[in-house]
């Protein structure tokens, strides 16, 4: 059962608080608490591309001070501000002399995570996402400034706590010619707003308008440095664009004293990672933008699932030869996480261009997966229901691809990733 806001407030209320989770939920949380003048001193997360960085102005740090702020802060609280990976972190916690005592879970309080992908379109076709499938023939749109509106206040209907809300899945959400409303319309219902680009977008006005907004948080997603890696993998786009575009971001936060937190997500392969990573590195630097890597994956869900059934395209099978971490490896560094309650499915709402609801963020294709055919004229307690119907959770779940899915014991995917060959010589 979801405990209430004010029972959160009341054990919160005049305590030193440590926010556990620096990203998109934690940058959430942060906001409810500036709002309801709660005491933010410390973000934690593990993440080093994102340590002693400052986000909206709160200092992030390693999980290894939090000893040390114990003795310092009398009555200290953690709020583990997590969608994913709740389990690791109370693991960290217990194993650091914590008890239940000293932390909060802020999904004790919010029920879940929402997503509206505002787009169905995307002007790349990497060969890692859904958009790049030959043949495929999902629908592509726009969610209108007047849906998004009530998709909105639907959600504040039914939530007691509404922290944040990301903009995108699939689609490019800077295709959106409203996007600066959109992101002010969440703002003035005091909800913090992220988004994703590729930002191989040509149009300065309107990166101009959305920083002027002051979105919480921007992540750019690229694979490379130079054109003829970046454009293998990011299929369509225009790496001297991107670049361009982000000095921009940089002019633009400094011009609007924006507080947008930029995080550069370069997508690993084995051939951008030497020179081409070291090259982006110093540009984010320079910047002064998070650079944070990740192994790439095999998506959406379907597509692994057809591979693992034995049914192996040309086009699945070229990129898994790409991977720093192929498939296989990755279900095997992963498979001591494996459980069969996935959190991509029990507390995050993902609400599609169309109004329609998948059962999770993973998936692709309407077939089978459509929770429900319209959020606006479905319950939270509707949608859930359906949920537990979805008869792709039970494959999903038995291969073990959400711990995939979420690359859970990121070591041995390290581990893995160092034994192959790079092929990034410039």
């Amino acid at each position: 059962m979801i405990k209430s806001k004010v029972s959160l407030l009341v054990q919160l209320e005049k305590r030193p608080i440590v926010i556990w989770g620096a990203r998109m939920t934690g940058m959430g949380f942060l906001r409810f608490s500036l709002a309801n003048s709660l005491n933010i001193v410390r973000f934690i997360d593990s993440d080093l591309a994102l340590q002693n960085k400052l986000v909206n102005d709160v200092l992030v740090s390693s999980p290894d001070v939090l000893a040390t702020m114990k003795k310092e802060y009398e009555n200290l609280a953690i709020v583990i501000a997590v969608s994913l990976k709740e389990s690791e972190i109370i693991s960290m916690l217990m194993d650091m002399g914590f008890s239940a005592h000293d932390y909060i879970l802020y999904s004790d309080y919010c029920e879940s995570f929402y997503t509206i992908d505002i787009m169905g379109s995307c002007n790349l076709k990497c060969p890692s996402c859904a958009h790049s499938i030959d043949g495929d023939k999902t629908p592509i749109g726009r969610m209108p400034l007047n849906n998004l509106e009530k998709v909105v206040d639907k959600i504040i209907g039914e939530n007691e706590i509404v922290t944040h809300v990301s903009l995108y899945s699939w689609g490019e959400p800077f295709l959106h010619k409203n996007l600066p409303e959109i992101i002010s319309y969440l703002h003035v219902n005091g909800i913090a707003v992220a988004l994703s680009s590729n930002l191989s977008i040509d149009s300065d006005e309107l990166l101009g308008n959305v920083i002027r907004q002051s979105p919480e948080y921007l992540k750019v997603s690229l694979s490379g440095y130079y054109p003829d890696t970046y454009e293998k993998t990011h299929t369509g786009g225009n790496i001297d664009l991107v670049k361009s575009n982000m000095y921009r971001l940089r002019y633009y936060l400094d011009k609007f004293k924006s507080k947008t937190f930029v995080d550069v997500n370069y997508h690993l392969y084995n051939d951008n990672n030497g020179l081409n990573l070291e090259k982006m590195r110093m540009l984010c630097e320079e910047l002064k933008f998070s650079l944070s890597t990740t192994y790439s994956l095999v998506m959406p869900l379907e597509r692994c699932l057809d591979y693992l059934d034995g049914i192996h395209d040309p086009q699945t099978e070229k990129l898994n030869s790409m991977l720093l971490v192929n498939i296989e490896e990755g279900l095997e560094a992963s498979s001591k996480y494996r459980s069969k309650i996935c959190p991509f499915k029990e507390n995050q709402i993902n609400i599609n261009w169309d109004l329609k609801v998948p059962v999770c963020c993973t998936v692709f294709n309407r077939d089978g997966i459509t929770v429900s055919d319209n959020y606006l004229e479905s319950t939270l307690e509707q949608i859930n229901s359906n949920k537990n119907s979805a008869k792709i959770c039970g494959k999903c779940i038995k291969y073990g691809l959400p711990a995939y899915n979420m690359g859970l014991n990121q070591q041995k995917w390290k581990e893995i990733a160092s034994t192959k060959i790079s092929l990034d010589h410039q």
